[in-house]
């Protein structure tokens, strides 16, 4: 069964999702490494800065989850090789809701690339610290291939990158609310991951006691849940999460068999409450009809833009749960990993989320007439209530003055989607977690408005309207093709993403994304703490600032009846 992806809703999803293509361009020269479970082969690739440096893609690190394995927690591999396997070419991605990457698509998807400067052979320092990237999507799109996650910059940088494919859709996220499926096997693929790490990442030239946990969007919001959940405790030692968290109202589902139940009926299985049942049908279903129809579970537009978020685990219903409670109150009774913490936002992430509705005569109109009808579906609160009543009229008046909403309140639409959805959680975790936390927590704003972006030019404009969501990614994993151009020295954009990558080189290396002033840093970074709201704004320049927002933070603590003492 194939769904189409509605007209006109390609470019949102384009520049939501951050996709890109890369050519990537192997070596001739081909080495072998020895891992705890048999040899592979990779091949050699260069940096920007002209650094020769290895890559082995498509390393599987765990069984393929097929079969019995589907919507089960992931197998680690326990079987030993002989022969020298080929980590030469990225693996599958995993089966998902749209067709935009190019490479193969299989359920059997669970690998990982590594990518390395130095091998222990060569070595005569220290091993290098790792940072380990969960890419963006929403959970049920794109991947950790090549063609996006491109280590081109960052391989300038003395660390070693680790980008990890784990299942996405339902096929990672379904949750039947008790031991059938409890949920989280696409998270729990990242803790294999990081497992596979902790063991074979010193045959890289990686330290395993140096690893950072970096994710952005959906992979953002992954790293938080990583934070808070016991089997991913130890597994990392700094963690860097930019534009999502797991308090972000898309992030954490409330009624994850009710959506089970909906899907199943669309694939023609049982939808009753016999969990089993159910599982059982949708397991002989093809894994592409399952990712392809994730679209008819949409609600109005692109919305919910996360069908199937993790779940909190009901007590009992696994042996190694993931999350058995509610980040928030992780995070504000310190039970969670106290590493150094970086996170941060840009400062439209929603516009062409925004611009979308506003281009599309059908949907503002719809927009404007029911805006308290589809608050809820957007920010994922109580429906067909009072209270959803009063929450929609306040949203209205705050932002639109209620009234109109038409074209010209482009940025105003894009405030209330960003400010709601990503600047308001952000916020929130990071006053939770520097309350409680030992380590240091690093807030930042991207505001940089290049020349290149996710957001169409408008009329008049000599650049596209930023820094939207994901555009600080181009900078820091390359994007060949044609989205994006590559940053060489002669682009104005260069040293911004030099900066960035800098940033993430020493925060991996020292928990301190700028440890001392140079000539590309000349700023130093204050920590987060409850009485210095302090943050760097990345833009042009570097710039520390105080109290990001903190009027439309006040706002949005009314709507969600947030007790500001906590």
């Amino acid at each position: 069964m194939q769904t189409k992806m509605r007209v006109g809703a390609k470019l949102s999803v384009i520049a939501l999702l951050g996709l890109v293509s890369l050519a990537v361009g192997d070596g001739e020269e081909a080495t072998v490494v020895q891992t705890s479970k048999g040899r592979l082969r990779g091949t050699t690739m260069t940096s920007r800065n002209g650094r020769e440096f290895y890559a082995f893609r498509g390393v599987r690190y765990a069984l393929p989850p097929v079969g019995e394995l589907r919507f089960k927690p992931p197998v680690a591999v326990s079987e030993k090789w002989n022969s020298i396997k080929n980590a030469t070419e990225d693996g599958a991605s995993c089966p998902q809701a749209y067709d935009f990457l190019t490479g193969s698509f299989s359920e059997d998807c669970l690998f990982l690339n590594v990518y390395t400067p130095q091998l222990p052979s060569q070595r005569s320092d220290a091993a290098l610290p790792v940072i380990v990237w969960f890419h963006h999507g929403g959970w049920f799109m794109l991947s950790a291939q090549s063609t996006l996650a491109g280590p081109t910059y960052l391989l300038d940088e003395d660390i070693v990158l680790v980008a990890v494919n784990y299942r996405l859709g339902a096929l990672g996220f379904l949750s039947t609310g008790d031991s059938v499926v409890p949920g989280n096997n696409g998270l729990k693929d990242q803790v294999a991951a990081l497992e596979w790490v902790r063991d074979n990442i010193a045959h890289f030239g990686g330290d395993p006691n140096m690893v950072t946990i970096y994710g952005y969007s959906a992979g953002s919001a992954s790293v938080q849940f990583h934070l808070v959940s016991p089997l991913s405790a130890g597994l990392f030692h700094r963690a860097v999460s930019s534009s999502g968290s797991a308090l972000s109202r898309w992030a954490l589902g409330s009624n994850a068999k009710a959506t089970a139940r909906r899907h199943a009926k669309i694939l023609n299985c049982p939808s009753d409450d016999n969990s089993k049942t159910m599982i059982d049908c949708l397991r002989r279903k093809d894994a592409n009809d399952i990712a392809k129809t994730y679209a008819l579970l949409k609600e109005w537009a692109e919305e919910p833009v996360v069908v199937y978020p993790p779940v909190i685990e009901p007590e009992g219903s696994s042996d190694r749960p993931f999350l058995t409670a509610d980040p928030l109150l992780l995070f504000q009774s310190g039970n969670f990993s106290q590493v150094p913490w970086m996170t941060g936002s840009t400062d439209n992430e929603s516009m062409v989320a925004a611009y979308e509705i506003l281009q599309n005569q059908t949907l503002l109109e719809d927009f404007n007439e029911n805006f308290e009808r589809i608050m809820p579906i957007i920010l994922n609160f109580e429906r067909d209530s009072p209270e959803a009543l009063r929450k929609g009229q306040r949203i209205k008046e705050f932002y639109f003055g209620n009234k109109p909403i038409t074209q010209d309140s482009l940025q105003a639409l894009t405030d209330m989607y960003t400010e709601s959805s990503f600047q308001y959680p952000v916020d929130r975790s990071v006053k939770l977690v520097s309350k409680v936390s030992s380590a240091p927590v690093y807030l930042y704003q991207f505001t940089y408005r290049g020349r290149y972006g996710h957001m169409p030019k408008l009329p008049g404009q000599d650049r596209p309207y930023g820094a939207v969501h994901h555009d600080d990614l181009i900078y820091i994993f390359y994007g060949q093709g044609e989205y994006f151009p590559f940053f060489s020295s002669e682009f104005p954009e260069f040293v911004v993403s030099q900066r960035l990558v800098k940033m993430l080189a020493n925060f991996a290396r020292t928990g301190n994304p700028i440890p001392a002033k140079d000539s590309l840093l000349q700023v130093t970074w204050q920590p987060l703490t409850p009485s210095n709201l302090a943050y760097m704004e990345i833009g042009a320049e570097l710039k520390m600032k105080r109290s990001l927002r903190q009027d439309r933070v006040a706002f949005w603590d009314e709507i969600f009846s947030v007790n500001n003492s906590h």
